[in-house]
């Protein structure tokens, strides 16, 4: 049980998004088919892929973020002493958390309003709150995986070997 739930925190984006690109791809698929060889449209598919994009665009955000692949901008950082590096790229990340946290609030509320005046979409007539919880859901999920990873490096190699491997980006 232990390990399942360890291997599920670890590989939770990587599942979602790969199920989320795999449907994505089978939709479109399937609406290909049907426009050009059946002569006929599948209404709902358009639909779904499209939800199915916006899942797999948010919860790979938050598998970036995971990887330490998002994009950042350090041209002037870069150029900076190693104890300053350190400090901006702490400081970056504390604001990109404290943006999290401000979109998961955010989010929570749009839910909250979606679940009391619900909002359905047109072929599947499902509740958009449930397209709507990817981004309160990814958020918290990039929250975790940077503190996480300031945990990780902190934890296993003490703060000055974890201050290096910031400056060094390993």
């Amino acid at each position: 049980m232990k390990k399942t739930l360890v291997y599920l925190f670890n590989n939770f984006e990587k599942l979602v998004a790969n199920f989320c690109l795999l449907s994505l791809v089978i939709l479109l698929g399937a609406q290909v088919f049907s426009r050009y060889i059946l002569h006929t449209g599948i209404s709902w598919t358009e639909e779904l892929s499209r939800f199915s994009f916006i899942w797999f665009v948010y919860i790979s955000g938050s598998l970036a973020a995971q990887a330490g692949t998002h994009i950042r901008v350090t041209v002037i950082v870069d150029r900076l002493p190693p104890a300053w590096k350190n400090a901006c790229l702490i400081l970056a990340d504390f604001m990109w958390v404290m943006f999290n946290c401000a979109i998961v609030a955010s989010g929570v509320m749009l839910l909250q309003i979606m679940l009391k005046h619900p909002m359905y979409s047109s072929s599947l007539y499902v509740s958009m709150a449930y397209i709507y919880a990817v981004i309160p859901l990814a958020h918290a999920l990039m929250t975790v995986r940077i503190i996480w990873g300031y945990w990780k490096k902190f934890r296993s190699n003490g703060a000055s070997e974890a201050n290096s491997e910031l400056t060094t980006g390993a």
